[in-house]
């Protein structure tokens, strides 16, 4: 039935399309605004910005229905995506780090409405692992059904936060890390590009494929164009990314 809602523009339950950029979910309008270098859009009371397409929203959509109790977000930009992820899975808490100090008040306005099962950390750094281990802990009870890493799209950063989120997943927990083939597009060719110093995310994806193959802690793993899926196994969790320098595996790091 995944070609029916395509073609009448309506999922199988919490989302109502608009038209081709804006959809409402839980009594609330957002509207997809991606602008390359960051959308001017600001959210306003139950009017949300998100930097996504309708490709990325299909992707989440296929999950409904998934036991997603504790949900954490790394990045929330205008918002717009922590509204999305709450009214969609419905999770028992939902928390989110932002790596900005300056405020959203619609967002903020949003938080307060859920009367305690949803939390927003800024100023935070998708790679402090001291301060995502004690949010895990605090806030969940040392354990997650999802993740959702929208954050700086960094290799070291994102591999970081992976590092220490992915072993304290629930056995057959989501991770999906966005915007994984940036460093691939023409924008972002050029050496005096802000983002020129930054490894490649790509970089990651294999080292996740070694994780799969000899850790067995993941399950499967997902690529698309806009999205890396890890599925988290029931093997026992453990230190990930061990081993390094497997003979078919050494890449440049740029």
């Amino acid at each position: 039935m995944d070609w029916l809602r395509r073609l009448t523009g309506k999922s199988k339950s919490k989302v109502t399309w608009h038209d081709k950029a804006t959809f409402s979910v839980g009594g609330h309008h957002i509207t997809m605004d991606y602008e390359h270098g960051g959308s001017k859009r600001k959210s306003q009371q139950s009017d949300f910005t998100m930097m996504k397409s309708r490709s990325f929203l299909d992707q989440y959509l296929k999950h409904e229905g998934e036991d997603f109790k504790r949900v954490l977000e790394l990045g929330v930009y205008q918002g717009g995506s922590f509204v999305f992820l709450n009214e969609v899975f419905k999770p028992r808490k939902i928390v989110a780090v932002e790596l900005s100090e300056v405020p959203i008040p619609a967002l903020d306005a949003y938080i307060e409405a859920q009367r305690g099962r949803a939390k927003l950390y800024y100023g935070t750094s998708q790679d402090n692992e001291a301060k995502l281990t004690e949010i895990v802990k605090t806030d969940f009870g040392g354990e997650l059904d999802l993740v959702v890493d929208d954050a700086s799209h960094f290799y070291d950063q994102t591999k970081a936060s992976f590092r220490t989120l992915f072993p304290k997943l629930r056995p057959g927990g989501l991770y999906i890390i966005e915007d994984w083939s940036w460093s691939f597009f023409e924008p972002y060719q050029p050496a005096d590009h802000p983002w020129a110093e930054h490894h490649s995310l790509a970089n990651l994806a294999i080292d996740l494929m070694e994780e799969m193959a000899l850790a067995e802690v993941i399950e499967s793993f997902e690529v698309s164009p806009h999205m890396i899926k890890v599925r988290r196994s029931k093997k026992s969790a453990h230190p990930i990314f061990q081993k390094t320098s497997r003979r078919g595996r050494e890449y440049n790091l740029m």
